[in-house]
């Protein structure tokens, strides 16, 4: 009798300990899928940064309109302080941020930096609007999909000026457009 209890303790203890190691597996692959989405977020946030960052001191310099620079240097101004936001987070997650944009808000700088005056203006708001509209995109994506709460806080905090800025380029395009 003793040696039946004991095989059944035994047989207790195996399948939880089976159990364990899956939960155990589970929750490291989960981990690592949350990981990738953090990863993938902060490294598109700061690209995106990065673009935001050039595009608002070109505006002051090529823009004709005062319109035009006053909303590239709040967009500057805002994105050189979620610039080191990013960077604090990306450091305590363990990610590596790119140091430059990605290739293709890369070609829409040296667009932009090719304009002046009234051409450069138009460019800048269809840029702004495209950019804003795209930034939105990513940050309402990682909100539904990243738990982590560095990232959420900073989602929360963001969202809604990247929300201002596209309609303030959706004014400033419209502004531009319409006959004086």
């Amino acid at each position: 009798m003793k040696k039946v209890k004991m095989w059944g303790l035994v047989s207790a203890f195996f399948m939880g300990s089976l159990t364990l190691v899956s939960c155990s597996k589970v929750d490291k692959e989960a981990s690592a899928a949350e990981k990738a989405k953090v990863q993938e977020f902060l490294t598109q946030a700061a690209s995106t940064d990065n673009f935001q960052l050039m595009a608002g001191m070109m505006a002051g310099d090529q823009g004709k309109k005062a319109d035009v620079g006053a909303l590239g240097q709040k967009i500057y101004h805002v994105h050189s302080r979620t610039t080191p936001v990013l960077a604090e987070i990306a450091k305590k997650k363990d990610v590596q941020l790119p140091a430059e944009m990605g290739t293709a808000k890369k070609a829409l700088v040296d667009s932009l930096e090719a304009k002046k005056g009234a051409d450069f203006d138009e460019a800048f708001a269809e840029a702004e609007i495209a950019a804003h509209q795209e930034a939105i995109a990513l940050y309402e994506k990682a909100d539904k999909e990243v738990q982590d709460q560095d990232v959420q806080s900073f989602i929360d905090q963001v969202l809604p000026v990247l929300k201002e800025h596209l309609t303030e380029a959706q004014e400033l395009k419209n502004g531009l457009s319409s006959p004086k």
